[in-house]
């Protein structure tokens, strides 16, 4: 998870979160550099499953997200928002995903909208999106990986990080894109498992204008490309 400015939603994302792990599970959180109560928030839980890096100045959300990742030591890792609220089967439905099938890498779920006070907007992510889709081009035009919704197999934590530097990239679509490059397995799981907050305070792709998401793209497409070539010149050598 990557914190910043969360004191109004954390502790009922991390509630919804902690009563479905294991006593050998963990919660990795990366606080950006908040200035309100968030730190205060996740320490008052004291629970010893929590790993908690406070970052001495900002550095966004993609650097943030790729500390909490370098952190992690799970074989199966989740993304959350910190202003969410996952759905009482999330883990399990997820879990069972990758314990039935050991060549899926990635799962992603839809997600139920709901306003800033927790009531449901009617509707889910995808319906109000369309379809989802793991293919690298159709996610290159449109953007349907939401990282609140994903897990992935750790093993693909070495073949996406750190994220490039020279391109401004989205965790989330990174992530899916350079698993889609490598062949491997997304699924989709057609249920709601997340409530999907949105609020004003909210990071969101839907605030980009169509310049900035262009740029975007372009971004992708060339930090892919930069990753592609460099991985035949390893082989080559």
């Amino acid at each position: 998870m990557a914190a910043f400015q969360g004191e109004k939603f954390i502790c009922a994302q991390l509630q919804s979160i902690l009563g479905q792990l294991s006593a050998d599970d963990e919660v990795v959180i990366v606080d950006d550099c908040s200035f309100d109560g968030t730190r205060d928030v996740v320490r008052s839980l004291r629970d010893p499953r929590i790993l908690l890096v406070e970052h001495a100045e900002n550095r966004g959300v993609t650097k943030t997200f790729e500390e909490a990742l370098s952190h992690a030591t799970g074989d199966i890792i989740f993304l959350s928002d910190q202003d969410d609220v996952w759905a009482d089967s999330k883990v399990r439905a997820v879990l069972d995903i990758f314990q039935i099938d050991s060549e899926v890498i990635v799962v992603a779920s839809d997600a139920a909208l709901i306003d800033q006070c927790g009531q449901l907007l009617g509707g889910s992510y995808y319906e109000t999106r369309g379809r989802f889709r793991s293919g690298l081009f159709s996610n290159l035009i449109r953007c349907k990986f939401l990282g609140c919704t994903m897990a992935f197999r750790s093993q693909l934590l070495e073949k996406v990080l750190p994220f490039p530097d020279k391109f401004k990239v989205m965790h989330d679509l990174w992530i899916g894109s350079v698993n889609a490059l490598r062949r491997g397995r997304t699924v989709y799981l057609d249920q709601n498992l997340v409530f999907y907050r949105r609020h004003s305070g909210a990071i969101t792709a839907g605030k980009l204008n169509s310049t900035t998401r262009l740029k975007n793209r372009l971004n992708m497409v060339s930090a892919l490309a930069s990753y592609w070539i460099g991985n035949l010149l390893r082989a080559q050598r």
